[in-house]
């Protein structure tokens, strides 16, 4: 596979986990009741319980997290290429 396909993949996949992770934070907070709910039959939901999207949220962070560092990875080169240029530093490309 070229490597721009690989990138592009990546990159794809973090804006979604990113996505993720920023929703599965936004739902519990801005619909979802906090609180204890005593003898109630059932507590709210919004499609997941509370916990159910506290544990999405995690998951989806840890993947974030992973698919950041693909991603750093991948593009290392240019990082320590352009931190050379700022700093002043050994240039490869002159």
């Amino acid at each position: 596979m070229y490597k721009w396909k690989v990138n592009y993949f990546v990159d794809l996949a973090l804006f979604l986990s990113a996505l993720g992770v920023a929703l599965s934070g936004f739902i519990p907070w801005l619909i979802l009741p906090a609180g204890r709910y005593g003898r109630q039959a059932f507590a709210p939901t919004f499609i997941f319980s509370r916990q159910e999207w506290g544990a999405i949220h995690r998951w989806l962070a840890i993947v974030t997290v992973v698919l950041v560092l693909v991603h750093l990875y991948l593009h290392w080169d240019w990082i320590a290429g352009m931190t050379r240029r700022v700093f002043g530093g050994r240039d490869k490309l002159r």
